[in-house]
């Protein structure tokens, strides 16, 4: 079996070495936002709307990526290790904002690795430890978010609906 640093190593390998940036990428089309004014309504809308959730592969080819592709690909290559791994919504009814993030369980632990290109999080890149999934889930929550598991509710290729429905 693997160790966490080993697992986490492959997962930075990919998604920190190649300096993915944050996007999505639809019809071969790559939208990007454009963050020198603050905020980009026009991305965003876009990302309301035409984003699907992106192949692995294109996300790994193109290196552009949401925080839901983010954490497609780490997903992808924890099944190829057969790590076990669970992708959630973090949602934050205060600040109406969505995250989706990714833990795997190594070591008999459940690990959360922030890998969202282009994240401003401080603990980006960094492994967060948790004894298991409750107290994953309980760390966030004490950061104001509605945590669940939306693992069987991700589709590579369909609308996030998971994560729509929370903006309304």
């Amino acid at each position: 079996d693997m160790t966490i640093t080993e697992i986490c190593d492959v997962l930075r390998k990919e998604l920190v070495n190649n300096c993915y940036e944050y996007g999505f990428v639809v019809d071969g089309k790559t939208y990007k936002p454009d963050m020198s004014n603050g905020f980009d309504e026009e991305y965003y809308n876009l990302a309301q709307t035409i984003s699907v959730v992106q192949e692995p592969f294109v996300t790994m080819q193109e290196k552009t990526g949401t925080c839901i592709d983010a954490a497609i690909v780490m997903k992808h290559l924890l099944d190829e290790l057969s790590v076990p791994s669970k992708i959630w919504l973090l949602y934050n009814p205060k600040k109406n904002k969505v995250h989706t993030v990714l833990t795997f369980e190594a070591e008999a632990k459940v690990v959360y690795l922030e890998l969202t290109p282009q994240s401003a999080k401080e603990w980006y890149g960094k492994e967060l430890v948790f004894t298991d999934a409750c107290e994953f889930c309980q760390w966030y929550e004490e950061k104001g978010y509605e945590v669940s598991d939306v693992t069987e509710r991700v589709f590579v290729g369909e609308r996030p609906m998971f994560l729509l429905e929370k903006l309304g």
